[in-house]
């Protein structure tokens, strides 16, 4: 991903930081979470928690700071999370935190919907 890419990404809204995501992940089949004796979650404003995912490796190690600097980027591929992962967020009461940057958080998408915008 070229400089100016990487960049402008992390400035868009959260609506179209999805629509990237979904794009990005449908093209290369994986999306990328951050992981140390488990995977990273955030909270939405309603107190429910996600699973955190980026589009790619980048933009993950770009969040790994903070209360994630421990966490390092891990892949996960596509047909992984919809044959599998899903079934278990939903089971988990867990949604999907999709794309949080340094300078905005994630947005949370219930992972069935994701599923059906991801095929």
């Amino acid at each position: 991903m070229s400089s100016g890419k990487f960049a402008g990404a992390v400035d868009l809204s959260g609506p179209d930081r999805l629509q990237m995501f979904i794009h990005k992940v449908s093209d290369s089949q994986e999306m990328w979470g951050l992981y140390v004796d488990g995977w990273a979650e955030a909270t939405d404003k309603d107190g429910k928690k996600g699973l955190v995912v980026w589009p790619d490796e980048p933009h993950a190690r770009l969040c790994a700071t903070d209360k994630w600097r421990l966490h390092s980027p891990k892949m996960i591929k596509l047909s992984s999370f919809n044959e599998r992962w899903v079934d278990k967020l939903v089971r988990m009461r867990l949604k999907v935190a999709v794309f949080p940057t340094p300078f905005d958080g994630p947005v949370f998408v219930d992972p069935v919907t994701l599923r059906a915008e991801l095929l």
